[in-house]
Formats: structure tokens, sequence, C-alpha cells
């Protein structure tokens, strides 16, 4: 894809975005998305054939813009495990803040439409899958391996909370500060994980019932993994191996890093990923995951070429 397609079809996703938070999706027009970009209508269609396929195309936009933020927080070394978990929130609650029209425009259009919403068995199994092995190793993080069969139950329960204060900010009845909500949402998730620790009861979603769906469906994924969370799982992976030699497990590690740094470069450089992907390869119990990212690295440069 080249730089002026890629620039012209994100121009078009963010008039698109302004249109539908101050108008809503219903009553927005082609023509309206077309005159504010500048361009003609016909030209609009051959980006995209319908206003639902580009309402589609920014609700995507909106996630994958979020996710990036996300996954960038994984990247800072120096940060603890709470402390990145609580940084992600903050970065989902000022997010939600910044597109609040829109998903304010969206929620009505979908109530206009009778639609009840997206509900979970929508979603893809592959990315729920994955979320929740994202999320279960981060509780692991935080809390140690005792946690691992209260992931479940976690993650729903900070998954409530959050919807419940999120109604604040979307209904504006007090003014809340970010920081100090996405701070108390991790202590009460400390509350409560260490309860179920201390208590140790019986979870409500066993792990003999969650674990073995999770890797079952890990690989219906639709390769949309962002490269430093797949990195951050094969680092993972070579730490905890007792097969690697450890000059063999420096040097993994020593290629992660580089292609963590070429990732961020304004311009990455094909060679330097394919020459770190080729020494990953020959690291065992690593190969799934390693051709899985040469699979994500290709789609972000062919996205930023």
């Amino acid at each position: 894809m080249s730089n002026s397609t890629t620039d012209k079809k994100k121009h078009i996703l963010i008039a698109a975005l302004q249109l539908f938070s101050t108008k809503g999706p219903a009553a927005t027009s082609m023509q309206e998305i077309a005159e504010l970009c500048g361009i003609s209508k016909g030209t609009l269609y051959l980006h995209y054939k319908s206003k639902e396929e580009l309402q589609e195309s920014v609700v995507s936009y909106c996630i994958q813009t979020i996710y990036d933020k996300i996954a960038v927080v994984e990247r800072e070394r120096e940060l603890p495990p709470r402390d990145k978990l609580r940084r992600q929130i903050e970065i989902l609650l000022e997010n939600f803040l910044e597109l609040r029209e829109f998903f304010i425009a969206q929620m009505l259009d979908m109530a206009n439409r009778g639609d009840k919403g997206f509900p979970l068995e929508k979603w893809p199994e592959g990315m729920l899958a994955h979320a929740m092995k994202l999320f279960s190793q981060k509780m692991v993080d935080i809390y140690g391996p005792e946690v691992l069969p209260y992931s479940v139950d976690l993650a729903l329960q900070l998954h409530s909370m959050m919807g419940s204060y999120l109604k604040l900010i979307v209904t504006e009845l007090l003014s809340i500060h970010l920081h100090r909500m996405a701070e108390y949402l991790v202590e009460t998730l400390d509350i409560i994980a260490e309860a179920k620790i201390r208590d140790q009861r019986e979870p409500f979603i066993p792990k003999d019932l969650w674990l073995p769906w999770v890797e079952e469906n890990l690989h219906k994924h639709d390769s949309r993994k962002h490269p430093l969370f797949l990195i951050k799982e094969i680092r993972h992976a070579v730490r905890s191996s007792e097969e690697l030699e450890e000059r063999l497990r420096e040097d993994t590690l020593d290629s992660l890093s580089i292609l963590e740094d070429e990732f961020f470069e304004l311009k990455p450089r094909r060679a330097i990923i394919l020459g770190m992907i080729a020494n990953l390869k020959q690291v065992t119990g690593v190969q799934e995951l390693v051709q899985e990212l040469q699979l994500v690295f290709d789609m972000y440069l062919k996205w930023r070429e």
C-alpha cells in the first residue's frame, strides 16, 4: 500500500469519525464525508463500498489506535507489572473520554436499529482467547502463579468495574480524575486477587474449563496480534525455558530487544527485522510464535510503507 493511499484512507477515517461523532452514523451521508475530505463521492466509494463498511473501519481504526498505545506500555521495562496495568487502564479511560461522542453516537445508532450491542459471543474466538491469555499472564506477573485459577473471574470483575465507572464519564455526572480512577480500579483488583489467593475458594469458572478453551482457540485469531505483545510472549517463553543454554538465552533476548527498537523507528529496516527473526527461528520451543511474529511484522510494515 503506497503512502498516498494510506494517507488518503486515514484522512477519510478521521473525517468520518468527526461526522459520526457530531451527527451520528445514520444522519451522516457518504456525500458529506466526501465533501469534508475534498474528494468526489465516486472516489470515496473506491476506498469503501458502503457506509456500513466505512463505519466498521472507523471502529477498527479507533480500537487499533488504542491497542497500539496499550502495547507500547509493555515495552517500558522499568515499570513494574502492576504499574503497567494501571497505565493501560488509564489509556483506555483517556481514549474513551476522547472518543466519548463517537461511542455515544454508536450506541444511539444501535439502539435505534434495535441492536442490543456487541455481545461477547460475537467476538472472534481467537481474539478472546488471546486477550484472556495476555490478561492471565499479567495477573501472574503481578500476584504470582497462585492467582492463575482466578484469571477469568478477575477479568470479568475488572471489566464490570470499568463499565460502571465509564458510565460516569459518558453521563458527565461527576468530574473524574482519570489517573486516580485507574489507580482505584487496580487497588480494588489487588483486594479481590489477594482475597482469592488467601481464601483458596473454588473459582466460579475453574481453570480446567477455560484454560483448554484458550489453548484450543488461540490459533483462530485473525493475525491482529500486536508485535510488541508477541515479543513479550516469546521473551517470557525464553526466560522460563529450562532447555536453553545461557549464552543462547542472552542472544535471543538481545534479538528481541533489537526487534522492539526497530519497530519504533520511523522507517523500520526490513533487513534488520528479517535477520533477527532468522535468529529466533533457531530457538527451540518458540518457532510457532516466531512464525506468527513474522506474519504480523509483515502486516505492520506494509501498513507503514
